[in-house]
């Protein structure tokens, strides 16, 4: 029997989403269609229908576009880079035709990049039925060299210019949790995380067995999952994967259920120890 994700609602989109989503980076530019296109079966046995890429991201949006041309039961999440509105409007159509789509369900400006003048691109295009809801994704401030900042994305939220944010954390990185979250649940934006293994790096030191065991939790991944789901702002969880036993692995974490406050606590301060061990490296 195939374990279903549980479900959140983002208030304002007035949909609901699994709170495991399906990441892509580093992970769908693998040259195996036939391993994605199981862990695409995997997700959609699982009720793991979102899914997010973007252009930049190597070979990835174009083999989840192949996988999924004219596929309408996946949410599609995906980016636009470029400040250039004539950049801008041929990605965008070029991404349409990959996926045989008429529209986006959610087009994300990435890393504030342009923020401006692309939301009001957005708006329009949502206007025009091109783009189901619109987004911002935000890691750290100048990401690449471009960008916008934590600033920027505070002024998006509280104006409720978007439909959903993404933001970067984890137990390790939870700046965001202090102010963007509040702001977005107040707002009723949906928020969707990426990182939450902090790109991996989190998981190259696992804690003992036994100190998980009375955390309630199997695995050091399912503790960091459970740690995000402990924020109630949070509609979904990126967790990039090109292996169908690890969604169904962090599927079975997010059913589970969040973290109390007491374990959440513990696991913060073994995962800011993790981090500051990396960094001294």
């Amino acid at each position: 029997m195939t374990l279903t994700a549980p479900r959140r609602t983002a208030r304002k989109a007035g949909i609901d989403l699994p709170v495991v989503g399906l990441g892509t980076w580093r992970t769908f530019d693998h040259p195996d269609l036939d391993r994605l296109a199981q862990v695409l079966r995997a997700s959609r046995e699982a009720g793991v229908e979102l899914v997010d890429t973007a252009p930049v991201y190597s070979r990835a949006e174009p083999n989840l576009a192949a996988l999924l041309h004219a596929d309408r039961e996946f949410f599609i999440a995906t980016k636009i880079w470029d400040s250039d509105p004539g950049a801008v409007e041929a990605v965008f159509e070029n991404q349409l035709r990959a996926y045989g789509r008429s529209s986006i369900d959610l087009l994300q400006v990435h890393n504030l990049n342009g923020w401006r003048a692309n939301l009001e691109w957005l708006d329009r295009q949502k206007a025009a039925g091109r783009v189901g809801f619109t987004g911002v994704t935000y890691q750290l401030d100048r990401a690449f060299g471009l960008g916008g900042t934590h600033a920027d994305l505070t002024r998006i939220v509280a104006d409720s210019l978007v439909d959903f944010v993404q933001v970067n954390l984890n137990a390790a990185e939870s700046e965001l949790a202090e102010d963007i979250l509040p702001a977005a649940g107040e707002a009723g934006i949906g928020v969707l995380v990426m990182r939450p293994f902090g790109q991996g790096e989190l998981l190259t030191t696992p804690p003992p067995t036994e100190w998980l065991r009375e955390l309630g939790c199997t695995t050091w991944s399912e503790a960091l999952l459970r740690w995000v789901l402990a924020q109630p702002q949070v509609t979904s969880v990126l967790t990039a994967t090109s292996r169908p036993e690890h969604l169904r692995a962090n599927v079975a974490a997010a059913r589970s259920g969040p973290l109390g406050p007491d374990e959440a606590a513990e696991v913060t301060k073994y995962a800011q120890s993790v981090r500051g061990s990396l960094a001294q490296r």
